[in-house]
């Protein structure tokens, strides 16, 4: 830590399901610490990675890695807002509130979380929060249960779950169509940490048919683990696409054409006599 580096002064808290995830690394969870802290007006924080690096005195590539497992757990949500008309990035938001992530105003100009950006070159704490201590959390609407900590690990002598305890026939259906199966077990996490009512399943299936008939999808391209999708809302994606005009309409049927030689068929295929 350089002496023009000021170490910041707000505590940061580490709910129990962060700090009991054994999916985590420590660092993780420290950082999780700090993007809370940092996003306790808006939800969000828009502190950078070379903001992070500096403070923990780690690669850019630890910090990437950790943020990557972070949002793959559902911790965190990332978000990129770019400049409309050249693409450009002009900020990435960490969101820790999940109904904040998903109920914002995607319009909303950067730069909003004004207690968030680190000062000049990336090297300082917050503007707004140095030499104080946090006390705001509680009065957000981010939401940490008590836990009991976990005695040996996660089900330890009891094996991996068969199914989910949130509605486990629903999870079926979308485990056998969902096109790529890695870890079950954390698809079944991710689904009862969701908890979807019967239309979101719904919604989940409809996105899944559009999903499944775009290039990248049919190539098995681009592909999120079934635990990523859930935890990051990748249904969504459907919509985008369907906006953009990149998915792929659904084929029509073939008509039958059983019991027809090949001149009946052909005429009732492509025309004629």
């Amino acid at each position: 830590m350089t002496d023009s580096t000021r170490l910041p002064g707000y505590d940061a808290v580490i709910p129990a399901r962060v700090r009991y995830d054994q999916e985590l690394s420590g660092t993780a969870k420290l950082l999780y610490g700090e993007i809370r802290a940092l996003a306790s007006r808006d939800g969000y924080c828009w502190a950078t990675n070379a903001y992070f690096c500096h403070l923990y005195m780690v690669s850019e590539s630890t910090i990437q890695r950790n943020i990557a497992a972070l949002t793959e757990r559902g911790h965190i949500w990332s978000e990129v807002i770019r400049d409309e008309e050249t693409n450009a990035v002009l900020e990435r938001r960490l969101w820790v509130d999940r109904a904040r992530f998903f109920d914002r105003d995607p319009d909303a100009p950067p730069g909003k979380n004004a207690g968030t950006p680190p000062r000049k070159n990336d090297t300082t704490p917050p503007r707004k929060n140095d030499g104080e201590n946090i006390t705001s959390m509680n009065s957000t609407s981010i939401e940490d249960p008590p836990v009991v900590p976990p005695k040996g690990g996660r089900r330890k002598g009891k094996g991996p779950r068969k199914e989910p305890d949130w509605k486990p026939d629903r999870f079926k259906g979308f485990w056998d169509y969902y096109p790529r199966g890695e870890n079950k077990q954390k698809a079944m996490d991710a689904w009862d940490k969701l908890q979807p009512d019967d239309e979101l399943i719904d919604r989940i299936a409809k996105a899944l048919k559009v999903l499944k008939r775009t290039r990248d999808w049919q190539e098995g391209v681009g592909i999120p683990h079934a635990s990523t999708f859930l935890n990051q809302a990748r249904w969504e994606d459907a919509d985008r696409l369907t906006a953009q005009g990149e998915a792929v309409p659904e084929a029509p049927a073939e008509p039958y054409t059983g019991g027809m030689d090949e001149a009946q068929r052909r005429a009732l295929l492509y025309g004629g006599d």
